[in-house]
């Protein structure tokens, strides 16, 4: 078990570093993109703008989002919505939590690692206008994260089923005593 939870802390390293640089990079290139439209073209210092700018701030955008989703599964901070579950008792709620993490675990395997493979190889030859990159490369994101979420997804899944199961009520929870996450 201390080498999941080894892997997990490099994983989160890893993940949320490069979100923290897809983040930098799609802030500079959107207030690049507004400076050079808003500033630089009107006063005459350029003609036209550099229009590789924005693809490639789609791109980053998406393999945030991609990235950011499987950090979000690892933390386990991903959207639940539990108050129906947190009525049951604590044995059908952790069955619920287990089938919950397949589910997901199955979404990620089957659409985005499968589909993002065949979508990754049919495409991997078309080249993207305005950057060196083919459009394969850039929608390899959904085979990493995939898997990311897929990995994420099992060890939630076999913690879920060794742990021994609580349902907190509403009431027992002190929100005064959480505290905001740093990195």
């Amino acid at each position: 078990m201390k080498a999941v939870q080894t892997l997990e802390k490099c994983l989160e390293f890893a993940l949320r570093w490069a979100c923290i640089v897809l983040f930098s990079a799609l802030v500079i290139l959107v207030v690049y993109q507004v400076a050079q439209r808003q500033v630089l073209i009107p006063i005459g210092l350029m003609k036209t703008g550099f229009a590789w700018t924005e693809a490639m701030g789609r791109y980053v955008f998406i393999w945030l989002g991609l990235l950011g989703a499987a950090y979000v599964i690892g933390e386990n901070d991903d959207v639940a919505i539990d108050f129906l579950v947190r009525q049951f008792p604590a044995v059908v709620a952790r069955i619920v939590e287990c089938v919950a993490h397949a589910v997901v675990a199955f979404f990620a395997v089957w659409v985005m690692i499968y589909g993002g493979w065949r979508y990754v190889t049919k495409t991997w030859d078309q080249t993207v206008e305005l950057l060196p990159f083919s459009q394969g490369q850039l929608y390899s994101v959904l085979l990493i994260s995939g898997a990311l979420i897929a990995v994420y997804s099992l060890i939630h899944f076999v913690r879920a089923l060794v742990r021994k199961a609580e349902v907190r009520d509403e009431d027992d929870i002190d929100i005064c005593g959480l505290q905001d996450e740093g990195i």
